[in-house]
């Protein structure tokens, strides 16, 4: 795919037309969200009550009964007077007190803004900016999980077309506040409500083609959410929602040089491995060489070790043998496969088990039962303040039980191979942590255990060979 952020072609075609194709695309398999959806659509409601109770005026009043009555002319009615329009559902919306009510006003409001134009129009007016924005985030207060997925729909849509010219400072001050309130319940609810996945990262698609908006986003931790969730067992199209995302976090260069902490090239290469839907393979390919491109050289390097390491070369290769019409497809898999078989042949075994401990996710590859490797490499873990050590300490948390084997057996031979890694590894708390671990449920955890201490303990070789024993058993 194009890299320019003003140009890229898929974006172009997919958000600059305005958000309904992605939620055309979307909608396409069925999920709890659009069939709640669909459900409220046909539960219309009346202003009556409102206006009864003096909590609209006659003008809203007259006006939304005419907008609600008149479905094909909507669009119509909102090109007349966006003015109008923001004013009707910003007083509905403040003033509905039925989660009911409130579920069908927030759908048709979703409805209309799937249209780009509409979008525009509505942000023109500088109360949509400010009133409406502010009235949707209050939504989020509510205890209806459907309206805050809503509410978060609509207000990603608004924010990323609002322009902040016109907008006093106070107005200014009040909408970034709700930005930043908006994130937070969006990043909640990705990793807390997986059965309103779909109608969220739609929203999110559309708020991060704002360079702004992704750093936001980055910066409150919303990557994490993103990455467990494609661990999940997903639909293709949740799959692909997600992965966007993250493709438009790549277009940002600060980002990118952080993502280098994050699990999202194992995450990646994961799917990418298991995908055969040529629109997921698309987006990974796209993500991967933003990462490669506008990172720093040192973290590109990462990047591609960590793109070798998890696997990815075998399906470039595959894909290298067929034929791609997508011309953006086809020029990022070239680069690609030119990129990481230039950086297989200058990358070293050391390079590869850094690339592995870095992941969290340990496997017993060649290297962890090598001498020659332990002999060679082992000062090299005591680099950038121990920290391949203090990863491996970490791991030993870790539910993975092989990832909890290699570590605490790659901590005993540390210790073996290196003079003074008996203390070092007592300083970092492995030596307590290891120790706990012999009385794993996991018998391979508890026999590395038990041997990791074993050469942490050399003087206690007769106590420990009966425990090995009886670990045996």
């Amino acid at each position: 795919m194009a890299k320019s952020d003003g140009v890229f072609k898929t974006l172009d075609t997919v958000l600059d037309v305005g958000d309904t194709q992605i939620e055309r695309a979307a909608s396409s398999g069925v999920n709890k969200f659009t069939m709640e959806a669909q459900e409220v659509r046909l539960r219309p409601i009346t202003l009556q009550d409102l206006y009864r109770g003096n909590l609209i005026s006659d003008e809203i009043f007259a006006y939304g009964e005419k907008f609600l009555a008149d479905v094909d002319g909507r669009k119509r009615i909102i090109g007349k007077d966006p003015k109008a329009c923001v004013n009707f559902f910003s007083a509905v919306i403040e003033n509905i007190k039925s989660d009911a009510s409130l579920q069908f006003i927030l759908t048709t409001l979703s409805d209309v803004t799937e249209d780009y134009e509409v979008v525009c129009w509505l942000v023109s007016v500088t109360s949509a900016r400010t009133q409406l924005c502010h009235i949707l985030v209050n939504v989020f207060y509510r205890n209806d999980i459907y309206s805050k997925v809503q509410a978060s729909l609509i207000f990603a849509r608004l924010s990323a077309y609002l322009k902040e010219d016109g907008l006093s400072e106070a107005d200014m001050k009040e909408y970034k506040e709700d930005m930043l309130k908006y994130l937070s319940s969006t990043i909640s609810y990705l990793g807390s409500q997986p059965e309103y996945l779909d109608g969220i990262t739609i929203g999110l698609m559309t708020f991060l083609r704002t360079d702004a908006h992704r750093e936001a986003f980055f910066n409150n931790n919303g990557v994490k959410p993103i990455v467990t969730n494609l661990d999940r067992r997903l639909t293709f199209q949740l799959q692909y929602q997600l992965i966007f995302c993250v493709w438009m976090l790549t277009f940002n260069e600060t980002i990118v040089n952080k993502l280098k902490d994050e699990p999202v090239v194992l995450a990646l290469c994961d799917v990418l491995r298991a995908t055969s839907r040529e629109k997921v393979k698309r987006v990974i390919l796209a993500a991967f060489r933003n990462m490669l491109e506008k990172s720093s050289k040192s973290v590109a390097d990462q990047f591609a070790g960590q793109m070798i390491y998890f696997k990815s070369l075998p399906v470039l290769t595959v894909m290298m043998k067929q034929t791609w019409p997508d011309a953006d497809l086809q020029s990022d898999l070239e680069f690609l496969s030119e990129r990481l078989n230039n950086s297989l042949q200058d990358l070293s075994s050391y390079d590869e088990y850094l690339t592995e401990v870095r992941s969290l996710r340990l496997e017993w590859s060649p290297v962890h039962s090598s001498d020659k490797f332990w002999r060679e490499n082992v000062m090299k873990l005591n680099d950038n303040d121990h920290e391949v050590l203090k990863l491996l300490v970490e791991i030993l948390r870790s539910q993975n039980p092989v990832s909890v084997a290699v570590a605490a057996h790659d901590l005993g031979e540390y210790v073996r191979f290196y003079p003074r890694g008996k203390t070092t590894v007592e300083q970092l708390g492995g030596k307590e942590q290891v120790m706990a671990l012999v009385n794993n449920g996991n018998p391979e955890v508890r026999m590395q255990a038990l041997l990791a201490i074993q050469k942490m303990m050399v003087q206690n070789w007769e106590y420990l060979g009966k425990q090995l024993e009886s670990g045996k058993a």
